[in-house]
């Protein structure tokens, strides 16, 4: 059987484990209770056992049981604080000559001081999990052997070892389930689940607490699982679901006070600072006061900085800088101790901010530098797209705060742009410079892992009933954690990069042509900024609004599109803020444009200047993920091109599932159309798309050339991933998009499934990226495909982006759901213009401007705006 399968029996087994037995028949039945309650950190049930029994085995002259019995009590104890004292006494006990030549009981010895050493610094707990593992391996005693693993593996994640770790901890927790350490894989199954949270996936991190949470209910004498409860209230606060998270914490600190565990209660009183600032910011500060006196008190050294670094953004924030100053520095100093590497740039990123604002410039500099190059040799260290873009997002304050300082301070252009765009488009860029992952090379579990995705979204096809739905939701999250791609290094380049740099300003100038102009946009708290780049001159423009304005005017406008209101006062709006202040008078008519949040769903060339017209009648706009990366888009590649014209998929025979209309099973009928929840518990129906043939067929019919079509019955997954897709220049999918912007991976273009090969019909982001593509475009005609989760500076993870991973130098894709008749009109007269010579960017406008023309005041923008253009527009693929 294969691992996954195997851990996805564990919960069926779980309650037949529950077992206590509270008889006490003399100290060696006390010490095995006590150790078997303290393996499922069932501290209070624990301690007064190991206490018992220490005396039990003194009065009877065991000495060398008591001396078990007493470090399973410190062990039991130490989340109730951390003494000098207590450290000595640990430490006398592993010179003891009795522990010296007894394994079992050295075990017993170094499982105390890493212990006590974890609560007061997890990093400087690595020697002895180390010499943990090393005994454990030699006693073949794998249930400490896991433990050690998973320790280590969060030591080398805080050092910045964020691949090493992710693989350490998915092998132990893997171990602890198929052992049925049940205590220690909950436990782990929870920390790595705030390590999600922290890396700014928080609905992955909610589905690993509530993971540990509903196996922590199924097991007997299991301790209260804080840990769990801390992460699940975390990911709430991320998710912005702030009154569900403190009635978690309000339940998991009243606990701890009873327990007497200080550890835990340390930790939660930070999570409730941090979430109880946007609500009450007197209420943050009392929480982590508490927070910081309880670990100050109790020699929780890490902790004690986290809370101090909170409590430090909680006094910035009230106009208390100088207190928030003091703080910072000292939490600055205490991370270089402490030698965390992992949480180091946000706290060099909150001292440079202060020091900033009490105009040390030259000094926050040096720091706002420091912390990105912790960041730098933090994403050398993830070879994981997802997980880089995440912890861009996560650190994206340092890259903010870092271009206002060289925007606002030091006026240098060249300054703030190459602070930025060391984050823009950050895993794209590496992707182009070479460095790749695959999931199609990664190990035997990884592979099998994939092919039972794939029958469990067989099987969420079909399902209609909510409750079978969850249940199959549920085993999909369970598998997707097995997913693990293998790192590869392929040059794809002519000329040798510096991965970590951006392309150089002027070395980015001289790939613009004289009619380009680059405009990369940065949202600040309270105004906004863009750089203006031409082949000649270099330039900041300071905008008004801050990022919550422009976002909720681009929220409006988007609304008023939907709504199909033929004029748009938000279009207007928006044109005044963000490109009149721009573009003004400047010649170049070709404008690429680099987002910045909630810019990248909004269509830029509809909106409307102070006489009403469109600017997508004056100008070309394309879009990019970061200037480097355009710049890497137009290297030559060393590879050779693609040989064949045209690649056409449409007219998919999709089944729909037959329901009921509801009832009380459970069951429900599915949506009409919209397909973009489709791993929600409601069955989602794929409706045929009718138009899809006439579109592939009537652009074949232009393309002419050597064309490959996939029509019907013959436009599946399986028949799209055999063809040479290597071989083709443009591939266009008239098909139906699935988005995600919970689990980016799993968004989707939708295309016929077939049992035989095993394949599921969508084309997911994983599998896209692993496409060898050497395509000059690629057209997604289907909802969705350009909308995604937003990840800070590092962009959107997308469809579209997913395809540009994959080798393509330019992606066609929709910002909303597209209409049959207007898309149709839309994709013929673009192709009719690439025929005809002009490049990809300007057929796409000339191709929007013909619809304007002749459909007049019936062709709204949501018919034609939402299809967007990013990779580099400016080439020509029929010549």
């Amino acid at each position: 059987m294969s691992t996954w399968k195997l851990i996805l029996v564990v919960p069926l087994v779980l309650p037949l484990l529950v077992r206590s037995d509270s008889r006490d028949f003399g100290p060696l039945t006390l010490l095995a209770e006590a150790d078997r309650l303290a393996l499922l950190y069932n501290w209070p049930g624990a301690a007064p056992r190991y206490a018992e029994a220490e005396s039990l085995f003194a009065q009877s002259g065991d000495g060398k049981n008591a001396l078990a019995a007493r470090l399973g009590y410190i062990w039991s104890t130490a989340d109730t604080g951390i003494s000098p004292a207590i450290n000595r006494e640990v430490a006398t006990y592993l010179e003891n000559p009795l522990v010296q030549s007894d394994s079992a009981l050295m075990l017993r010895a170094l499982v105390a001081k890493a212990v006590l050493d974890r609560n007061t610094n997890e990093i400087a707990a690595r020697k002895p999990w180390e010499q943990i593992l090393e005994l454990a391996t030699r006693l073949s005693d794998e249930r400490w052997e896991g433990r050690a693993k998973a320790e280590i593996g969060q030591i080398l994640y805080m050092e910045g070892d964020v691949q090493s770790a992710t693989t350490m901890l998915r092998e132990a927790i893997v171990s602890q389930y198929l052992r049925l350490d049940l205590g220690a894989a909950i436990h782990y199954t929870a920390m790595v689940g705030n390590g999600f949270v922290e890396a700014g996936r928080p609905e992955t991190g909610l589905q690993y607490c509530n993971t540990a949470l509903k196996a922590a209910f199924l097991v007997g004498d299991l301790g209260f699982p804080f840990l769990a409860y801390q992460g699940k209230a975390r990911a709430l606060i991320a998710l912005h679901r702030n009154a569900e998270a403190q009635e978690i914490l309000d339940e998991a600190m009243r606990r701890a006070r009873t327990d007497e565990n200080h550890m835990a209660l340390s930790q939660l009183l930070v999570v409730s600072g941090s979430g109880a600032v946007a609500q009450d910011r007197g209420k943050a500060i009392r929480y982590l006061v508490e927070a910081t006196n309880v670990s100050q008190s109790k020699g929780f050294h890490h902790v004690f900085v986290w809370s101090s670094f909170e409590l430090a953004r909680t006094y910035r924030d009230a106009g208390n800088l100088d207190g928030a100053e003091l703080l910072a520095s000292r939490t600055v100093a205490a991370m270089r101790d402490l030698e965390d590497r992992y949480h180091l740039p946000e706290h060099l990123a909150l001292f440079a901010d202060l020091e900033a604002r009490k105009g040390q410039f030259e000094r926050a500099d040096e720091l706002y530098s420091e912390a990105a190059d912790v960041i730098d040799g933090l994403l050398v260290n993830v070879n994981q797209r997802q997980l880089k873009g995440s912890l861009i997002e996560t650190l994206s304050q340092a890259y903010l705060g870092h271009f206002e300082l060289a925007a606002t301070k030091f006026f240098s252009p060249d300054k703030a742009y190459q602070v930025i765009e060391q984050a823009r488009g950050r895993s794209l860029a590496d992707t182009l410079r070479g460095e790749s992952e695959s999931l199609a090379a990664g190990n035997e579990t990884s592979l099998d892992a994939q092919r039972e995705i794939n029958r469990i979204q067989l099987a969420l096809l079909r399902e209609t009933n909510r409750d079978g739905r969850q249940s199959l939701l549920d085993e999909l999250f369970r598998v997707e954690q097995f997913l693990s791609p293998a790192r590869r290094n392929i040059a794809l380049l002519n000329s040798a990069t510096d991965r970590l740099k951006p392309v150089a300003l002027k070395t980015l100038q001289g790939s613009l042509g004289p009619n380009e102009m680059l405009i990369e946009y940065v949202l600040g708290e309270t105004q906004s900024y863009c750089l203006r780049i031409t082949h000649t001159a270099a330039s900041i423009v300071v905008l008004p609004s801050g990022r919550k304005r422009i976002e909720e005017m681009v929220d409006n406008y988007l609304a008023e599109v939907r709504s199909r209101q033929p004029e748009s006062k938000s279009a207007g709006d928006l044109f005044s803020v963000l490109l009149d202040p721009v573009v003004g008078q400047q010649p170049q008519t070709k404008l690429i444009v680099v987002p910045d949040g909630k810019l990248n769903l909004l269509p830029f060339d509809a909106l409307r200047d102070s006489k009403g017209r469109y600017f997508i009648e004056s100008h070309v706009v394309t879009y990019a993920p970061s200037a480097t990366v355009l710049y890497l888009l137009r290297e030559p590649r060393s590879l050779k091109r693609a040989t064949r014209d045209f690649l056409d998929v449409g007219g998919v025979v999709y089944s729909s599932p037959t329901v009921s209309t509801g009832g009380g099973d459970g069951s429900m009928a599915p949506k009409a159309s919209i397909v973009a929840d489709f791993f929600g518990l409601d069955a989602v129906a794929f409706p045929d798309l009718p138009g899809s043939t006439q579109e592939v067929v009537g652009a074949a019919a232009i393309i002419k050339g050597s064309n490959q079509l996939l029509l019907d019955r013959n436009a599946t997954e399986a028949a799209f991933k055999a063809l040479p897709l290597a071989d083709f220049r443009i591939i266009h999918l008239a098909v139906h998009g699935v988005a995600n912007a919970e689990f980016p991976d799993r968004a989707a273009l939708v295309l016929g499934s077939s049992l035989a090969s095993g394949e599921d019909g969508l084309l997911q982001v994983r599998e896209i990226r692993d496409l060898p593509l050497r395509t000059e475009l690629v057209t997604l005609s289907a909802c969705d495909t350009g909308s995604g989760k937003l990840l800070g500076q590092e962009g959107i993870a997308s469809l579209e982006r997913a395809f540009l991973l994959a080798g393509a130098k330019s992606v066609i894709a929709s910002l909303w759901p597209a209409d049959d008749t207007f898309t149709i009109a839309l994709m013929k007269r673009l192709y009719q213009h690439l025929i005809n010579g002009s490049d990809k960017g300007a057929a796409l406008r000339e191709a929007k401007l013909d619809l304007l023309r002749e459909f007049g005041d019936q062709a709204l923008p949501i018919y034609w705006a939402g299809f967007t253009l990013v990779g580099d527009g400016s080439t020509p693929i029929f010549k």
